[in-house]
């Protein structure tokens, strides 16, 4: 990496300068350094600021981010524009100002550059000897002053390696509570809070642009007597075998919930009337055949299932499709020989 150091004042600050152009980079330094002169002849304590001078942005990609205060890039340079630095200074160290050089002739990038995020945008006209030492003080007093509001985002900007860390931490810790949020602790399915925000979502989107949508309603017949015959956490174990048959045998697309209890659904967008119920045979079919592998014969424990469908039945908003597939499953449980009915046959034909 080439680069050059220079210190002045007495309170450390440290300042990044990018600049393909050596003699743009001697002038920017000279003109701190000259104004830490003047500030140092009439008493005045100044931050000392420490000059890295730096001829590429690959250089300053090689840097320590937490050795950054103040980032002062040229709008071109011999391997990129100033945009690439200031992207890679607002991904790692948001924090730090930047300030963007450029030639008379680009003072159009000027309201460019201030919307992209950087702090503040310097044309190089000559009078950088004036100019650019008190631009420089402005940020860095900018900076002093958000740091000393928040001392834990400080603390926390010390070092990239830290930073990293809080950062993945926080993202698990925000997807463990989103994925706890929606789950049911028993099952692992989508508990009846996420099924509800997710019905009305597909519901908007079906009536608004006529796309299909079925719900489907599961009862778990005998699962009383089952849980009464052999305890609690045996029937526990039929809810998850329940919960592991829905996931196994849905769409990606499918919303599988625990209704409640012995209770289960399955909302199915972009689903026809038939696709649903070859999905609701193949659940029922799939639970059949997981149950007679694990337990005896006399605790047999078997599905009705009910399901809706909107262009079907026309309901009136979703807790109506819902109610269908509702009535669906009773239809089903009323009659043993019934084990899906289709909302629209209920009373007629087994679907």
């Amino acid at each position: 990496m080439n680069s050059q150091h220079h210190t002045y004042g007495t309170n450390r600050r440290n300042v990044i300068i990018v600049e393909s152009d050596p003699t743009i980079a001697e002038r920017l330094v000279a003109s701190i350094a000259a104004q830490a002169a003047r500030e140092n002849g009439i008493g005045t304590t100044s931050p000392l600021i420490e000059c890295t001078v730096l001829e590429s942005k690959h250089d300053f990609f090689e840097t320590d981010p937490a050795t950054w205060d103040l980032v002062i890039t040229a709008s071109d340079l011999q391997d990129g524009f100033a945009f690439d630095v200031l992207s890679f200074v607002q991904g790692l160290r948001p924090d730090v100002p930047v300030i963007i050089t450029g030639q008379p002739d680009d003072s159009n990038a000027a309201v460019e550059a201030i919307k992209a995020g950087a702090s503040d945008y310097l044309v190089l006209t000559g009078h950088e000897m004036i100019t650019f030492p008190v631009t420089v003080q402005k940020c860095l007093a900018l900076q002093i002053m958000r740091a000393e509001n928040d001392d834990l985002h400080a603390e926390l900007s010390q070092s990239l390696a830290e930073l990293a860390v809080a950062n993945r931490e926080l993202q698990q810790m925000i997807q463990r509570l989103e994925i706890a949020a929606r789950t049911d602790d028993l099952t692992k399915l989508c508990n009846r809070r996420w099924l509800n925000l997710m019905l009305e979502s597909r519901w908007e989107e079906a009536t608004r642009n006529g796309i299909p949508l079925a719900f489907m309603m599961i009862d778990l017949d005998g699962f009383k007597s089952f849980n009464d015959l052999l305890g609690h956490q045996k029937g526990d174990e039929i809810l998850r075998l329940a919960a592991r048959v829905l996931d196994a045998n849905c769409r990606s697309i499918d919303v599988s919930a625990r209704f409640g209890g012995d209770e289960f659904c399955v909302l199915m967008p972009h689903a026809s009337p038939d696709a649903a119920l070859q999905i609701a045979h193949r659940i029922a079919s799939a639970f059949d055949e997981a149950v007679s592998a694990i337990y005896e014969p006399d605790s047999h424990v078997s599905m009705s299932i009910g399901v809706s469908h909107w262009q079907l039945t026309n309901p009136v908003n979703a807790d109506e499709l819902v109610r269908h597939a509702d009535e669906a499953m009773y239809s089903a449980k009323s009659v043993r020989s019934k084990r899906v009915v289709l909302s629209e046959k209920i009373g007629k034909t087994a679907a």
